[in-house]
């Protein structure tokens, strides 16, 4: 792993959060890229797993990969143009769309990383991990819909019966009926997830662009994958670390999101605070799932003391995507010296060893630290 390549990913993190989804329907930002992102890995999630349990051979090490080649290729390629007139556009001189624009998603990649990464990544392409990858994505676009039924017009009939129909190609994945079911229980659990996008960060200040929770899910998650990498651990256990991301935060769509110098000014309180935010989930969403899905959930929820050898690691991958949202404020030109000070705040937890930091990391976190101090705020 590289620095220029880590140094790409955070620059698609800031795309992804500033691409809005459903442009023809509203105009809240909170429907971004990287929030969708983040709720297809959910979904993601609980259909392999049911699937494994079920009788499919899943290799989980691709689930990371699919999941960052999507982005680029969201951030690159397609942008907020929905594959369905991409295909259109490509039949009407019988291009292979498929084909088409998976080269060009890697030749992207290749041209802004190097073409061994790109490699990498596209290790998951045409595999049955990235069927079940897109049809979490049909299922997280369709509770999109959902939520935002009441708030657009009479299209939403047509954009819904689109989503529905092209579901039919994934019901031979075993579990794909339960977890698309409206008024299913699961569907209820990702219902709750989704609304983590109304929970924004960084709300006290005077923020450019919205960072929410769900976002924040999603760039934790890669950070976390490449931080236990480049640790020198497996693609296992760094696949592990990616879905811990991804669910870390999960939780505070029962709690909200308390922050951290308040739960370090209370002795004794972040403690408690985990110690809830398990009680919420044995509330509110290990009841609906399977117990497979339960067991699967406790091995990557952050909370759980067998996971805390990670903590350093999650920590670090943590901090990270505070200093990339803070990154990306400033990017996006708001001036709030607030900003400058939670940016050094968040730096000097890893210079205090509480949290993991790996070379390449560090690199991208000197850049990023170097740019709010050439501002002179």
């Amino acid at each position: 792993m590289e620095i220029k390549n880590l140094k790409e990913i955070n620059e698609v993190f800031k795309r992804l959060n500033n691409l809005r989804r459903w442009t023809n329907f509203i105009t809240e930002s909170k429907y971004d890229e990287i929030s969708k992102q983040a709720l297809n890995c959910c979904v993601c999630f609980i259909l392999a797993t049911e699937a494994e349990e079920r009788g499919i051979a899943i290799n989980w090490k691709r689930f990371p990969k699919i999941a960052i080649y999507r982005a680029f290729q969201k951030a690159y390629v397609n942008y907020d143009t929905p594959e369905h007139i991409l295909k259109e556009i490509c039949k009407l001189e019988g291009i292979d769309f498929g084909k088409a624009f998976g080269d060009v998603t890697f030749q992207t990649i290749s041209e802004l990383t190097d073409n061994e990464f790109a490699m990498y990544l596209k290790d998951g392409c045409g595999t049955v991990e990235e069927k079940i990858y897109k049809a979490a994505t049909k299922v997280a676009t369709l509770l999109e819909l959902i939520e935002i039924q009441k708030k657009i017009n009479g299209d939403y009939v047509r954009e819904s019966d689109k989503i529905v129909n092209s579901m039919s190609e994934f019901e031979d994945i075993p579990g794909f009926n339960e977890i698309r079911d409206l008024d299913g229980n699961y569907f209820k659990v990702f219902s709750s997830i989704s609304k983590l996008r109304n929970q924004n960060r960084w709300a006290a200040y005077s923020y450019s662009v919205e960072c929410s929770v769900l976002g924040h899910l999603f760039d934790t998650a890669v950070f976390s994958y490449f931080l236990a990498l480049e640790d020198g651990k497996t693609e296992k256990v760094a696949t592990k670390c990616f879905f811990m991301g991804i669910f870390h935060d999960v939780p505070e769509a029962f709690t909200k999101d308390i922050p951290s110098p308040i739960k370090d000014k209370i002795p004794g309180f972040r403690k408690l605070t985990e110690i809830y935010e398990l009680k919420m989930m044995e509330k509110n969403v290990y009841p609906f799932v399977s117990e497979i899905c339960v067991k699967a959930l406790k091995d990557i929820m952050f909370e759980e003391s067998d996971n805390a050898d990670f903590k350093a690691l999650m920590k670090g991958a943590d901090y990270m995507s505070a200093i990339s949202e803070i990154w990306r404020q400033l990017k996006a030109g708001t001036r709030d010296e607030a900003f400058i000070n939670a940016i050094m705040s968040q730096k000097e937890k890893f210079d205090t060893g509480v949290a993991k930091i790996t070379p390449n990391i560090k690199m991208l976190l000197g850049e990023m630290v170097n740019y709010a101090t050439r501002l002179n705020l």
